[in-house]
């Protein structure tokens, strides 16, 4: 028997539909047609091989270095022809961040492999937070795929389009080749139509290859699962108009195989039809009732109760609630199209968290008559309205143990009692946040290679995020960066609060930093320090260091090994 990274027996901690979800996910080198492969079960996504004349084509290396080796090892076996060229289909880690598994930078360097994506594919990998909001988004990124529980009964599942969504050792390279919206392309005797499908991500692209009557569906079809159509995780709107319609793109296609990059592949013209018109009218469902539904004055809370698939689509094998969900879905789609004001003007300025928790706690009689409904509703399985009440109380303090506790177990109940990964994932792990368990940042993945891969100019722009304002509210002046490996020169202008980041040296530079692109990088991810940097000589000061101290003195030093906590509140 194949061996599986998701936890795949029954346990009555775990909805039986997501340990049936589970059993799909066994490792598996899949064959789709002559010269066509799909590899599923090793990462969160799937990597596809295309077998050419002389090399290979490789679309969507998984998220991982140490993963995409076991993916090649297995490929191996089928042929030892060289890798021509490798596909990301959009800027998700899980696409693209195994790819020195597969071929080294030295090697895209001189001209033996390309790199192709969408034009757009690195700077959405930028927006997206691999410098600025990088340090929650991770955070965040755990909780949803649960990379702070161990995988088991009472823990980590699946990762609700894979196995599992754990990272090792991660690594990028620049794409040598981009797509706008459209590329027809031959590489080792295969011929491909390169198209752009906006989906899941702005970036996205898939592939028809017309030679075997494939199509790559890319994450336009993310598996046998009802799309995310919004990431708990945090994301960009993701317009669900625009998603649908990608699908009716890949519609036009004769396809008598599918290989998605999440999932099994799929095999024959009615099969990949009937799943690709299925998935597209789900998502074209929950928007259009839910523009529907808003057009008539509801309000999110409202429309979730409102909002759902009819039975034929709430059924179908590849639309289970196993990733995304209606409900999460249909917030977005309100947020997406209204902004987060819900047309109550009482919500434009309201009592902040902790006063009105207070207040509730005095309106319903005090903490203790408070924590006693909390334990008869935790008694009574009316679990969500425990886990509420009790968030009253933490609010106010958020060392309350015993209330903690209380929540806690309400958030394991439900946890346990959903199908759907993501939901349980950040049930669970908040559960054990909320018991005192800190979780620890060294665990997650060195961000060295990646960062390193950037532009320099994005490298030094993050630093300016991190501008500690306060301090910086007389200040006026302007810090150089220097670059003499690729001779590039940019700087950062702290003006009474703002940083700005200049492309090139504006006309007056008050004092500069000559260093390397890679020291740089090492800074970044926490790794080195400017402190260090100038003790060692790795970088030199061009100007009076009275000037670098003063402008360090309003950037915060990056604190990676500092756990963030995201389900305790206690705001002012």
């Amino acid at each position: 028997m194949p061996t599986n990274r998701a936890y795949d027996k029954p346990a009555p901690t775990i909805h039986p539909r997501l340990t049936e979800h589970s059993q799909k996910m066994a490792k598996k080198v899949y064959k789709v047609t002559d010269g066509y492969y799909l590899a599923y079960g090793y990462g969160l996504a799937s990597t596809h091989m295309i077998v050419g004349n002389d090399g290979i084509i490789i679309i969507d290396p998984v998220e991982c270095v140490v993963k995409s080796r076991e993916i090649y090892q297995e490929f191996r076996k089928i042929t030892d022809k060289p890798v021509k060229a490798i596909i990301y289909t959009h800027m998700h880690g899980d696409h693209v961040f195994g790819v020195k598994a597969f071929v080294s930078q030295e090697e895209v360097d001189a001209g033996s492999c390309e790199i192709i994506a969408h034009e757009t594919m690195i700077p959405n990998l930028i927006a997206a937070g691999t410098t600025g909001a990088g340090k929650v988004l991770f955070f965040r990124t755990y909780y949803t795929f649960g990379n702070f529980l161990e995988s088991g009964p009472e823990g980590r599942v699946n990762g609700g389009i894979g196995p599992d969504g754990l990272y090792e050792e991660i690594s990028l390279i620049l794409p040598t080749r981009t797509v706008k919206d459209v590329l027809d392309l031959e590489i080792v005797g295969v011929k491909m139509h390169i198209f752009w499908v906006p989906s899941e991500c702005d970036d996205e692209i898939a592939v028809w290859f017309p030679q075997m009557k494939v199509l790559c569906s890319a994450e336009v079809i993310q598996g046998e699962t009802f799309p995310n159509l919004h990431s708990l995780r945090g994301t960009r709107y993701r317009d669900p108009k625009q998603w649908y319609k990608s699908i009716d793109l890949l519609r036009t296609f004769d396809a008598e195989h599918m290989a998605p990059s999440h999932g099994r592949p799929v095999t024959g013209r009615k099969n990949v039809a009937e799943i690709l018109t299925a998935y597209r009218d789900a998502i074209q469902f929950v928007h259009n009732q839910t523009i529907r539904y808003m057009n008539k004055g509801y309000t999110p809370d409202e429309l979730v109760e409102l909002v759902k698939l009819p039975d034929h689509l709430a059924y179908h094998p590849w639309l289970g609630e196993f990733y995304g969900t209606v409900k999460h879905s249909v917030r977005q789609i309100y947020q997406g199209e209204l902004g987060w004001f819900n047309g109550d003007p009482t919500t434009l300025d309201p009592t902040p968290p902790k006063k009105l928790a207070s207040r509730h706690v005095a309106l319903m009689g005090g903490r203790d008559r408070i924590m006693a409904e909390a334990r008869k509703a935790l008694d009574d399985r009316d679990y969500q309205w425990a886990a509420e009440l009790t968030s009253h109380i933490i609010r106010m303090d958020k060392e309350d143990m015993e209330a903690r506790k209380i929540k806690a177990s309400a958030l394991r109940e439900l946890g346990y009692k959903t199908m759907n990964i993501n939901w349980r994932n950040w049930y669970l792990t908040s559960a054990r946040e909320l018991e005192g368990t800190k979780f620890d940042p060294s665990r997650m993945v060195d961000r060295t290679d990646v960062v390193g891969a950037l532009p320099s100019g994005v490298k030094v722009e993050a630093i300016g995020m991190r501008l500690a304002a306060e301090n910086a509210l007389d200040l006026h002046m302007t810090m150089g960066f220097h670059f003499p490996d690729s001779n590039e020169h940019h700087a950062i202008e702290i003006r009474r609060g703002i940083a700005q980041f200049h492309p090139r040296y504006p006309d007056k530079v008050d004092v500069a930093l000559v260093l390397t692109e890679t020291y740089l990088g090492e800074i970044i991810v926490g790794k080195a320090s400017f402190e260090e940097g100038l003790r060692t000589g790795k970088i030199k000061v061009e100007g009076k260091m009275e000037d670098v101290v003063k402008f360090f003195g309003c950037i915060e030093k990056p604190k990676n090994n500092d756990t963030i906590f995201l389900t305790q509140t206690n705001q002012p």
